[in-house]
């Protein structure tokens, strides 16, 4: 559990942090900077381990060319729309179920009723704590683009974690026997992998999510000449609507005083995002289904509230420490579940 934690802790981070960079460089270039860079810092770390991803590689790339690939893009164009607690809420709430299902119905990575339930109350908590925030802020201009594409992110984030779990269930321990995965509820389909092999999954994975991004911002390029929408998606701000726009005067009282630059918010991104929030992740899948990780992952649609009122100055809503509570239950019945 204890990477399920740290990533939800960094996504929340995150997704506040991606909106800053989205507004001085436009989203398709904030979301294919961000993996570019993390797939060179992650690319050196997995040298210095030394570690191998084997057999699983297509796979792997599979997963991120999917998951952090078409979901991030489709996160990017959501979260200038919808703003970071909303986007958070759709795509890390629906993310958990099409994870879930998708893992037990492919390769039998089944769930106890005991975690099933624990699970439930976690994104019950989720959406109690932001539903009441978003109603407060109002309906954004193009709430269904930013639905659409949040749900889009949403999917492909699930099954990119599916694909991820498949991987390591089958990738061979370097330096120990191969043992039983903890599979939640039974059904462990291979041997755990070790720390070096989780690095290098991670880069694997930004490899392919690096490669579409890539892809999707020189398609966006060559459009750029004719269609006014991919020129608007290149520009400063590209990807929020005219008015929506946050000023420097708009934000929070730490976002304020840190530096207004690309280099800050695109490397700020990288860093808490797919370079040690993915990771997490992805060494939170060794042991656990993924509709699990990712249920303790959503956690952080209520962490970025607080990220966003210090670094956007949004208000921070009285029912957002119920549904934290809420969903601190949640945890707490799903560590007693697993345990």
């Amino acid at each position: 559990m204890i990477g399920g934690i740290l990533s939800a802790l960094l996504f929340g981070v995150t997704s506040v942090v991606a909106r800053r960079a989205i507004r001085l460089v436009g989203f398709v270039r904030a979301n294919a900077w961000r993996l570019a860079l993390s797939a060179v810092v992650l690319g050196l770390a997995s040298l210095a381990f030394g570690g191998g991803t084997g057999a699983a590689t297509v796979t792997l790339l599979g997963a991120g060319a999917i998951g952090l690939g078409i979901g991030g893009v489709a996160l990017f164009r959501a979260l200038p729309l919808l703003g970071a607690p909303l986007a958070s809420l759709v795509v890390e709430t629906l993310a958990a179920v099409v994870a879930a299902g998708a893992a037990w119905a492919w390769f039998d990575d089944r769930l106890t009723l005991e975690v099933v339930v624990a699970c439930v109350v976690i994104l019950v908590g989720v959406v109690a704590g932001l539903v009441p925030y978003v109603r407060r802020e109002g309906a954004p201009p193009r709430l269904g683009l930013g639905l659409t594409t949040a749900a889009l992110a949403a999917a492909a984030q699930g099954l990119g974690l599916v694909l991820t779990r498949k991987a390591l269930l089958e990738m061979p321990a370097a330096d120990a026997p191969a043992t039983a995965a903890l599979a939640l509820g039974g059904g462990g389909l291979g041997a755990r992998p070790t720390l070096e092999n989780v690095v290098s999954a991670s880069f694997v994975r930004l490899l392919g999510g690096a490669a579409v991004a890539l892809v999707a911002w020189g398609v966006v390029v060559l459009f750029a000449r004719r269609s006014a929408g991919a020129r608007a998606a290149l520009a400063e701000a590209g990807g929020f609507e005219p008015g929506e726009v946050p000023t420097s005067a708009d934000l929070g009282a730490v976002g304020s005083r840190l530096p207004d630059t690309p280099a800050f918010w695109v490397g700020a991104n990288a860093v808490v995002g797919p370079i040690l929030g993915v990771t997490a992740l992805v060494w939170a899948l060794t042991t656990l289904q993924p509709g699990v990780a990712q249920a303790i992952t959503a956690v952080a649609a209520l962490i970025s509230v607080p990220v966003a009122h210090w670094l956007e100055g949004h208000e921070q809503p009285p029912w957002m420490f119920v549904g934290a509570a809420i969903a601190a239950a949640g945890l707490w019945g799903l560590f007693l579940g697993i345990t």
